[in-house]
């Protein structure tokens, strides 16, 4: 059995991001713990069950721009939060998140030195 991180196609960044989402009628605002061009990690004491579709705006550290994208509910841990799996992003979406990480990336490579 392979770990979660072998698993993992993207590169996890830990981001506090506000992402507020709708499920149907419900409008929420949590937080990211972490993040990655192909999902993150919410943390909500009560999170989405599995399977649930998400719209998802996600405000980002330090940025203007609302990334705008649809997820998925891969998992739930309740009382922790769930991984939610991007399932709509479109290119320019997704190169904006994948410019935005790899920065935050270099930045915690320079603090670390």
């Amino acid at each position: 059995m392979s770990s979660g991180a072998e698993r993992r196609e993207f590169l996890r960044i830990p981001v506090a991001a506000r992402v507020k989402f709708r499920d149907g009628d419900r409008e929420e605002v949590w937080f990211s713990e972490d993040i990655s061009e192909g999902g993150l990690f919410l943390k909500a004491d009560n999170p989405p069950f599995t399977g649930t579709l998400l719209d998802l705006e996600i405000s980002l550290p330090y940025v203007d721009e609302l990334v705008e994208v649809r997820g998925e509910v891969v998992w739930r841990h309740e009382g922790r939060g769930c991984g939610v799996r991007f399932v709509k992003c479109t290119a320019k979406m997704r190169d904006f998140l994948r410019l935005y990480l790899e920065r935050s990336e270099d930045h915690e490579e320079e603090e670390d030195e």
